[in-house]
């Protein structure tokens, strides 16, 4: 198999495309059956709304790629202090506002 493109993907895509396969018959991986078990478990919106928050978060804050705006939406942290241990790790520094402001399109 040769991969053209990649991107991350919130863990409902992950959730959704794994399980698929999975009621289809086809038989999964070792790591694509652990991945369906930590998406089951983890998961907290389904694909439509992660998306949707995903354009919020990104709204919010411009300053935040991609990467970690998915990751924001997975884990959808509910203290400032999570959100900036999130954005820490990535070396991302934004105001206090637009940490509200990502928290408010988390719901």
């Amino acid at each position: 198999m040769k991969i053209t493109n990649s991107r991350p993907a919130p863990m409902a895509d992950v959730l959704e495309v794994l399980q698929g396969r999975k009621d289809a018959g086809e038989e999964l991986g070792y790591e694509q059956a652990n991945a369906l078990e930590h998406a089951t478990l983890f998961v907290k919106a389904d694909r439509k709304k992660s998306e949707a928050m995903l354009k919020k978060v990104k709204a919010a804050s411009p300053k935040i790629d991609e990467e970690t705006a998915v990751k924001i939406v997975d884990i959808m942290p509910s203290s400032e202090a999570t959100l900036k241990a999130v954005l820490l790790k990535n070396k991302i520094e934004i105001s206090d506002e637009e940490i509200k402001d990502v928290l408010r399109a988390l719901g």
